[in-house]
């Protein structure tokens, strides 16, 4: 099944380098879950910190459905 990530800031890196879109279409197995997303582009667990989709903020180990759209943010900091 696939699934569209949008990668935010330094998680940008991790996109194909002949990315034509911003979303990257990932093939992931059915029943698979948020992580194998994330392990699907090489991504390191701690460096995907908020994942986003149409629902709400989404955990790890959240199920993934065909055709969902994630957008996967890194730790943020800032402010005082």
């Amino acid at each position: 099944m696939k699934v569209h990530v949008k990668l935010f800031a330094s998680l940008r890196k991790y996109a194909p380098a002949d990315l034509t879109t911003e979303r990257v279409i990932v093939d992931v197995p059915p029943g698979a879950a948020v992580r194998d997303a994330i392990a699907a582009l090489g991504i390191p667990a701690e460096h995907a910190r908020m994942i986003v989709s149409q629902e709400g903020q989404l955990e790890p180990s959240a199920a993934l459905v065909d055709g969902q759209q994630l957008d996967i943010f890194p730790p943020l900091a800032g402010g005082r």
